[in-house]
């Protein structure tokens, strides 16, 4: 379902930007905290612990996070403006960093509402009040220019009163709150550039968080469902609010959904870890402190990003995909799991050979739990010509599968889906297209 809905928002983005190409990368201006700022300053979790000093390591970012991600891999499509490496270098509550990113550590909705209502009498007041007053008067300056804005807020509102979120029978005025300020800052940028494409992030749900999970305070079941439910609901009325003005959203919380139900989480087949890991390594979720998304988390923020951005301008957004995030931003394998299978069957070879000789790739073979090393049968037949297999789970996390017919082993076209059933167990049953003869083959391909 989520792969279906983010597709279809990317159709319609393709078709509404078609005279797009070849465009000036997007100005975005995005208005977070530190699940936006650049993680190159926030070492306390997105730095690896203190190694042997002989390795000389410990003290850079080995995490990034979705604006990171964007300026590197997507810079043909959003631009957050110019880079500055000198922290307190914008004499505002910003760290440093990109500057269109006002992305601050610790500030919630209610913290940036107090930011957008601040007056010119702060900036006389004391050092708070003065930077409360810089950062209004830089936020504007940035959304002259902009192309397009993304507030992504809400994680430091849950995490403020999650306890009566989960455990009060009332519910907490926090989550309330919360949508009103949310409106109130989209009805600032609005008031101050009019025509300027707004995106609202849904609020991720920190139950998915190991800081949530692992708490012994919340372990109650009925508490569980009664907190998810809760935030589902804030979730569901930030989008009634972002349709009813006209805004784009960016749906994070279904990321957080799928960590939450997903069993084990993967990409692309390649197993990414829950439980935080001191150092870092490239293939956990959360950062050493068990709350702020790793970088493969993050990359998949930034797909739902793109995605809001695409849908609020009508500009075609080239997302991440799989392969592209395993190896040029986690420097991982992509092929890590079918190699895993193909050495622990005892086979060799690419993922087209064909080594025993059975009539099946190894791709095929892996797709169907068979044995790359020795010849087996993996297919089976029912009264009227129906095609039985089972496809492996694991496998299929990894490749692509196609039921491909022909009447004369000549023209091959895809089975289409209407014909194919399958069961709750994992069976496929391709029912036969007509009368005659007919012939079948299985294509798999390494999912992009």
């Amino acid at each position: 379902m989520r792969e279906n809905e983010m597709g279809w928002v990317v159709v319609l983005a393709m078709l509404a930007g078609a005279g797009f190409a070849g465009a000036e990368p997007l100005r975005v201006v995005a208005i977070g905290d530190s699940l936006t700022e650049e993680y190159r300053f926030e070492v306390p979790f997105s730095a690896p612990d203190a190694r042997p000093r002989e390795e000389l390591l410990g003290i850079e970012a080995n995490v990034r996070n979705w604006v990171e991600i964007l300026e590197e891999r997507r810079p043909g499509d959003v631009d957050f403006g110019d880079y500055e490496r000198t922290v307190l270098s914008y004499q505002d509550f910003r760290n440093g960093g990109y500057e269109r990113n006002f992305g601050v550590p610790g500030f919630t909705t209610s913290g940036w509402v107090e930011v957008i209502e601040s007056t010119i009498l702060d900036a006389f007041g004391g050092v708070e009040e003065a930077f409360r007053w810089r950062t209004r008067l830089a936020l504007i300056d940035e959304l002259y220019d902009a192309d397009v804005a993304v507030i992504f807020l809400g994680g430091n509102d849950l995490k403020s009163d999650y306890n009566g979120i989960f455990h009060d029978v009332v519910e907490p005025a926090v989550l309330g709150e919360m949508l009103e300020n949310l409106e109130e800052i989209h009805d600032f940028i609005r008031s101050r550039e009019p025509g300027l494409p707004i995106v609202i992030a849904t609020v991720p749900d920190i139950a998915a968080t190991p800081e949530i999970a692992n708490n012994d305070n919340y372990e109650d079941p009925v508490g569980r469902v009664r907190a998810r439910g809760r935030v589902a609901d804030l979730n569901a009325a930030i989008r009634a609010m972002a349709a009813a003005k006209g805004a784009a959203v960016a749906r994070v919380d279904l990321l957080t959904n799928e960590i939450l139900d997903a069993q084990p989480f993967h990409l692309n087949g390649t197993v990414m870890f829950y439980q935080p890991d001191p150092y870092n390594p490239p293939d956990r979720l959360f950062c050493k402190d068990g709350f702020h998304p790793s970088t493969v988390a993050q990359a998949q923020i930034a797909n739902r990003v793109l995605v809001g951005i695409g849908e609020a301008t009508g500009r075609v957004m080239d997302l991440l995909e799989g392969r592209e995030v395993l190896t040029e931003v986690l420097g991982l394998n992509a092929d890590q799991p079918y190699l895993d299978w193909v050495g622990g069957v005892g086979g060799a070879g690419g993922m087209l050979e064909n080594p025993d000789g059975d009539g099946f790739p190894n791709l095929v073979e892996y797709a169907l739990g068979g044995d790359a090393g020795a010849g087996d049968s993996l297919l089976g037949w029912e009264a009227g010509g129906i095609l039985v297999f089972s496809p492996e789970e694991e496998a299929l996390r990894f490749l692509d599968l196609r039921v491909m017919e022909s009447t004369e082993l000549v023209g091959w076209v895809e089975v289409p889906e209407e014909r194919i059933e399958v069961s709750g167990g994992g069976e496929w049953r391709v029912m036969p297209g007509g009368e005659g003869k007919g012939f079948y083959r299985l294509e798999a391909t390494a999912k992009p």
